[in-house]
């Protein structure tokens, strides 16, 4: 069930994140740069960067209009191979499902499915261990010293929980009566009924011995160590178990080629599922089991005027400030693995998992051009540091979770270089450790770039930039890379970037770069 996937990721692009937020590199000249903005903020782009830009003139060009969108999505802890894969099974969950509802036999292919979809779901137990899909755009006005903007900053994070206790198949309780469960009475045991699949009747065999062993498995389905006995007295080792569970397989239609490949996944999972079989125990019924890939979203959309002022006790020193208003809408839904065969059953109500409401907040920058007050040094040195969300303002989360969403405050430092009127070079690092939408991963930035101007002329300009930058905050994050190119003429401009990690994931047998970003931008400065 491919499609599954890539159901998942589309509807998770238009869902609401009950997480924290990183740094959102709005904007191509950043992204381009490796998302480092804030001492050379300049245009209306400046007034999300840092309003102290405001204050400063960007050669003839002190007032302008620009269209940014970006979009960014990031895979933490190669996720998307396990969902991919899990996905991939969704139908054959279903059958064990109801089999255990209806009290019928379990065969070699179903067994084998369930066995490796406990070791993805607990190895997607992890911290730090998900997805996460960023989009912006927005409307930026810069009129001399002051700046409006309405911008639009939409996370979706994707965290799974895995719930090993609740495996067992053996007869589902409800409301005081006992009912179904996998049941292997009837089924021939003694030997298989076609000597075709011996081999991989042996194959399971050595399976369910690293499972724990012929009682382990008695005890997953029946809740006893002795159970399967009782329902086939001709069960009763490794081997006859194996007999059974390809003779049902055959009894399903199930081709040699098939029987085997399910027998090769067995024993390739048999020994990571061993510890989670064991917790298996009467009453822990996988009908029940709570697995999931909760989806969660936040879509601020922020109403800001800026303005920023050149202070008078230092020199090229300038402080700028925005004041806002932040509509959040916050949501969360659940996909259970264990009993969802279609992705899209989470997301039948999704007015119902969302909530709407409004909160100001303040961000404050500063910005020096160290050259107004020392002439002599070189490079044109500045200093920029920004902090966005002062007051950290609260949101309503949906009343199925509970409680507020805090937009924690988040600071960031900048340094800027201008070795030739043509040349710049920027470093970035966020002061704080950022929360994500993925649970127990961290963001904290360092952001290296450089733009050279290729033509710079007033009238004519092709800018070309390239960065790279660094999650500081996780050991395990790795080196991404960044590219920009724009073309300005006659005060317009038009402008696109990228970056891509240089780590990389797997989806759908694919491999893809663990993290991915694009902009462009459509402006107009004068």
């Amino acid at each position: 069930m491919k499609k599954c996937t890539l159901s998942l990721m589309i509807v998770a692009l238009f869902a609401c994140s009950a997480s924290a937020e990183q740094w959102k590199v709005l904007g191509t000249r950043p992204m381009g740069m490796g998302g480092a903005f804030v001492a050379m903020a300049q245009g209306p782009m400046a007034q999300y960067w840092n309003p102290a830009g405001l204050a400063m003139a960007s050669a003839d060009t002190v007032s302008g209009i620009e269209l940014p969108a970006t979009l960014n999505m990031e895979m933490t802890g190669d996720i998307m191979k396990n969902v991919s894969s899990v996905g991939d099974m969704a139908s054959k969950f279903k059958t064990i499902n109801d089999a255990q509802r209806t009290g019928t036999a379990t065969n070699a292919d179903q067994m084998a499915a369930f066995v490796k979809t406990l070791t993805l779901l607990d190895d997607m137990n992890g911290s730090g261990k998900g997805a996460m899909i960023e989009a912006s755009i927005g409307v930026n006005l810069k009129l001399s010293k002051i700046a409006v903007s309405v911008n639009n900053f939409t996370t979706t994070g994707l965290n799974p929980y895995v719930d090993v206790y609740n495996i067992g198949l053996g007869a589902i309780t409800a409301e005081g009566t006992t009912s179904g469960g996998i049941t292997m009475s009837g089924v021939q045991a003694t030997s298989t009924t076609n000597s075709s699949y011996d081999p991989a009747r042996d194959t399971i065999a050595n399976a369910i011995d690293k499972l724990g062993g012929f009682e382990a498995i008695s005890n997953l389905i029946c809740g006893t160590s002795s159970g399967i006995t009782q329902q086939n007295n001709g069960i009763t080792d490794n081997t006859t178990l194996a007999n059974a569970l390809v003779n049902q397989a055959i009894a399903n239609n199930l081709t040699v080629a098939q029987v085997t490949d399910a027998a090769n996944q067995l024993n390739t999972y048999a020994g990571d599922a061993k510890p989670i079989i064991q917790s298996a125990s009467s009453g822990n019924s996988y009908a029940n089991n709570q697995s999931n890939l909760t989806v969660d979203i936040t879509s601020f959309t922020e109403i800001a005027f800026g303005y920023g002022k050149f202070m008078k006790f230092l020199e090229g020193f300038s402080i700028g400030g925005n004041l806002k208003m932040i509509n959040g809408c916050i949501g969360q839904s659940r996909f259970k693995f264990m009993q969802e065969s279609q992705t899209e059953d989470a997301f039948n109500d999704t007015n119902d998992i969302t909530k709407s409401s409004w909160a100001p907040a303040i961000d404050l920058g500063f910005l020096w051009d160290v050259n107004k007050k020392y002439p002599k040094l070189l490079m044109s040195p500045k200093v920029g540091f920004v902090i966005r969300n002062i007051n950290s303002p609260s949101f309503d989360r949906p009343d199925t979770v509970g409680g507020t969403y805090k937009l924690a405050r988040q600071a960031r430092l900048g340094f800027a270089l201008q070795p030739a009127r043509f040349w710049n070079l920027l470093i970035d690092i966020d002061a704080t450790k950022n929360k994500t939408a993925v649970n127990g991963f961290d963001s904290q930035q360092f952001a290296l770039g450089t733009e050279i101007n290729i033509i710079n002329r007033k009238q004519f300009n092709i800018p070309l930039r390239a960065g790279i930058c660094k999650n500081m905050a996780m050991s395990s994050s790795k080196m991404a890379y960044t590219l920009g190119a724009g073309v300005n003429m006659c005060y317009i401009h038009f402008d696109l970037a990228g970056a891509v990690s240089s780590d990389s994931t797997t989806l759908d047998d694919n491999e893809i770069p663990a993290k991915a970003s694009f902009s462009a931008v459509l402006g107009m400065l004068f």
